[in-house]
């Protein structure tokens, strides 16, 4: 079990980009941290990264693949017998396919990593934010999600779907699922948020080819630095609870409240929503 009086907080995908840059703001900001990565290797050089400027943060790992449900929960388990209380979860990973393609259950494999995957995480670590008395889940979203559509979610090897829709599905589904976690969690010492990391030079579409990989490439002028990315990030994990409960389920972009940009974001599908992801993860 953890003896650390620090804060402790899991990073998904913090072996590169955001996600990296947000694991060396919290280790300024004096957390403890945890590291949910695909491989010991991958897991290590961060450890190293981080501890070079940072060498007073514990840093532990687990090694689970967000598009494995099976994987995610035992992590989690490993995760349950090693700690007692988890401080800040951040649901930063996910990725952009160049190609559609399916999990052996007939999802499409950047909405299982993008949210299912997280999902899973997320419910079975419940327990150990509860016990930090201020626990608090950081879902990375995107401007994306305004491309996403409820009605594709859970249907299972869809043939219709495009690299930017099936994006754009995973980012809705953050927003959603920020919300689902704020309604059904009011009262307890839990908080939910998302947000729009900005456009930034490492995220969407880096993978792409043909016309969708020319017009990232088009873009990339503009788009901003990891470090700028993970600014929102931080801002969540480290602003003092008194200046953001009133926040809780709420979409940030630049440190600050925005509004979603999508139709499909009601209190109808944020419950039908709910369900149907704890069905597709049992």
């Amino acid at each position: 079990m953890n003896s650390t009086n620090k804060k402790i907080a899991l990073i998904t995908g913090a072996n590169s980009g955001v996600g990296l840059e947000t694991a060396k703001g919290l280790a300024a900001a004096g957390f403890d941290l945890i590291l949910l990565v695909r491989s010991i290797a991958k897991a290590k050089a961060t450890q190293e990264i981080i501890m070079s400027s940072f060498p007073d943060t514990k840093i532990d790992y687990e090694i689970a693949d967000l598009e494995d449900i099976d994987s995610v929960k035992m992590a989690a388990r490993n995760i349950k017998n090693r700690y007692t209380k988890i401080d800040r979860l951040l649901n930063n990973a996910g990725y952009s396919a160049d190609k559609i393609a399916f999990t052996k259950d007939g999802y499409e494999k950047s909405f299982v990593a993008n949210h299912l995957g997280h999902f899973a995480l997320t419910i079975n670590l419940l327990d150990l934010l509860e016990a930090s008395g201020e626990g608090r889940i950081i879902s990375v979203s995107s401007a994306a999600h305004v491309l996403g559509n409820v009605k594709r979610f859970f249907v299972k090897n869809d043939r219709n779907l495009t690299p930017f829709k099936a994006y754009g599905d995973g980012k809705l589904a953050n927003i959603l699922f920020t919300k689902g976690l704020a309604k059904r969690f009011a009262g307890k010492p839990i908080l939910a948020f998302s947000l729009h990391p900005g456009v930034v030079g490492t995220n969407f579409g880096g993978n792409f080819t043909g016309v969708s990989g020319l017009l990232v490439k088009l873009a990339q002028p503009f788009m901003i630095s990891s470090e700028k990315g993970a600014k929102t990030s931080i801002f969540l994990a480290t602003t003092p609870l008194e200046n953001i409960k009133k926040d809780n389920g709420k979409y940030f972009d630049k440190c600050k409240v925005k509004n979603t940009q999508n139709n499909d974001i009601t209190n109808e599908n944020i419950n039908w929503f709910w369900e149907k992801s704890l069905e597709a993860i049992l």
